[in-house]
């Protein structure tokens, strides 16, 4: 039976002061509708190496208070999302942001994800920025492990890019991380 860890609700505020957040933004070749389809389909991400698959707990429409579990490799990962925004404006601009509730790891006290499709002249815009707030035991492996957390970070990014077809990539790092 899998054991879960309840997380702190998280807001937007962590988005900006976690001790971890990372940002990062592709040009996709894609026109914003068709990212955000893509993004928000039933088992989304499943072209991403490290991610075994997702469900929407909830039924559409979706909007603030989906839920969505992800699994993730190794296979007894999983992580229960809420969603606090989401926001759609077709073909011009889509958001949502969740915080995860439940994880199957122990540690951490936040963990917050947006997710921001907005249309280009050519294409769309991808930016996804993660924020984790560790708990007292996890704070320095987090640390140490940052360099490896923030690699596995952009590899999602990146075969979500290459997957729904990229332009051209960008990334920040905050926090000094």
């Amino acid at each position: 039976m899998t054991k879960w860890f309840d997380l702190s609700a998280g807001d937007e505020m962590h988005l900006e002061t976690a001790s971890f957040v990372r940002r990062f933004s592709v040009a996709l070749s894609v026109s914003a509708e068709s990212a955000w389809a893509e993004l928000t389909r039933d088992n989304a991400l499943a072209w991403c190496s490290a991610v075994t698959g997702s469900r929407y707990l909830t039924p559409r429409p979706f909007g603030v208070g989906t839920r969505r579990e992800l699994s993730m490799r190794p296979s007894t990962v999983k992580a229960t999302e809420e969603y606090f925004r989401w926001e759609e404006t077709p073909r011009v601009r889509y958001r949502n942001t969740f915080y995860v509730s439940r994880f199957t790891v122990p540690g951490l006290r936040h963990f917050v994800e947006d997710t921001l499709v907005e249309r280009l002249a050519s294409g769309s815009r991808l930016t996804w920025t993660f924020a984790i707030e560790p708990g007292p035991t996890l704070r320095v492996p987090l640390k140490l492990a940052a360099p490896a957390v923030t690699a596995a970070l952009r590899r999602v990014v990146t075969e979500t890019a290459d997957y729904l077809g990229r332009a051209s990539e960008t990334a920040t790092t905050e926090n000094g991380q």
